[in-house]
């Protein structure tokens, strides 16, 4: 649009005209503010406007209606979280903005109408999934409130049968694993100025401040939370712990002790966990028997087995883990809400988001993890 142009040259001219000796900055601030302000009601018109043109569109050609008629249909139309609508009645109420008609009736309407809308909601997701990389790997469930599943447990093999005679039921057990809720939270503080954000920005914005911490903290909690972490549950396991006494660090036969160490069953989908620092400082140098390395750096294979690279493994005692990551089983029980609050920045004309998460998360089965490390 010719006149948002117009307004990025002017802005960008009163960037130059700062520096310059003897400026107003007084009228340079104040017309600025007006340029802000002017280019926002500019984009909101547009948004309106191109609402209307799309609610318009969908009215088939055939079927036109009076103006009346479409007031009405306006009127009765409903609303959920994967409307466009919702969306941005939800972030121009975080914005501290004025919703406009069809944004108050659609922020009203829809049952859930402080959820995060659909849209923004899967970039919250696809962030967390991409800074938390186990949660790509674990057997991963969006199951609102407490969740409990069985997984397998104690397994005996089958015997052979002779003819005609009774068989005795098998002693194979099933183990009973509860996953509740943990309360991830970020606080975040921005000057008022985030209500002259357009809607994408503004949302991108939250996504990166409130998404990449969250999964941070719950990356960190599936490893190494003192009670359900994989640390601490390997650790119930003492047979699925290889303990070095040596502080110099690891050589072949360690490694090589690790994998046989994990049941077979295990193997086809089973991959290294490691810290970046333990892997480059004293892994990448191990020779296997015939003085080759033992780590792929381009294929990111130590031994033929895929590595994953996680800076929430301890890098105390130089800790490696290799394990069926499925079996690891974790809950979003809620996902990413955004609550908004300017009470504490008032003096400071700032806002505070808070962003919270409901996770928990256990090994299903310990003896799908094994572990190395030094005493």
């Amino acid at each position: 649009m010719k006149r948002i142009e117009e307004i990025e040259q002017r802005l960008s001219a009163i960037k130059q005209e700062i520096d310059v000796e003897g400026a107003d900055i007084n009228a340079l601030t104040d017309e600025t503010d007006a340029l802000l302000e002017e280019r926002t009601a500019i984009i909101e018109e547009e948004e309106k406007r191109q609402a209307l043109l799309a609610n318009i569109a969908s009215v088939p050609a055939a079927e036109e209606k009076t103006v009346e008629e479409t007031v009405n249909m306006e009127e009765n139309r409903t609303f959920d979280l994967a409307s466009e609508e919702y969306r941005s009645a939800w972030a121009h109420m975080l914005q501290g903005k004025k919703l406009t008609g069809i944004e108050e009736r659609a922020y009203a309407t829809t049952d859930e109408h402080n959820a995060v809308p659909t849209a923004v909601a899967d970039k919250f997701f696809e962030k967390m999934k991409k800074l938390a990389p186990m949660l790509s790997e674990i057997t991963l469930m969006r199951v609102a409130g407490n969740l409990k599943f069985m997984a397998e447990g104690t397994r005996t093999e089958a015997t052979t049968h002779v003819e005609n005679t009774a068989v005795a039921p098998a002693d194979d057990a099933l183990v009973s694993v509860t996953l509740g809720g943990k309360e991830f939270m970020k606080v975040i503080r921005i000057s008022a100025s985030a209500k002259t954000m357009s809607i994408n920005a503004f949302e991108d914005w939250l996504v990166e401040m409130l998404a990449g911490d969250i999964a941070r903290a719950i990356d960190k909690y599936i490893i190494a939370d003192s009670t359900n972490g994989i640390t601490a549950m390997v650790s119930t396991a003492t047979t699925n712990v290889i303990t070095q006494t040596a502080t110099s660090g690891y050589g072949y036969a360690d490694i090589m002790n690790l994998i046989a160490l994990l049941p077979a069953a295990y193997d086809a989908e089973a991959k290294f966990l490691v810290s970046k620092a333990v892997l480059y400082k004293d892994i990448k140098g191990i020779l296997d028997t015939s003085n080759r390395p033992i780590f792929d750096p381009v294929e990111k294979t130590l031994c033929g087995y895929p590595v994953l690279v996680d800076d929430y493994v301890p890098k105390n005692k130089k800790q490696v883990f290799l394990g069926r990551w499925t079996d690891v089983v974790g809950n979003l029980s809620q996902d990413i809400e955004v609550a908004r609050s300017d009470q504490s920045g008032f003096l400071n004309n700032s806002i505070d988001f808070r962003g919270t998460a409901i996770f928990d998360s256990a090994l299903a089965k310990t003896d799908a993890v094994v572990w190395l490390k030094n005493s």
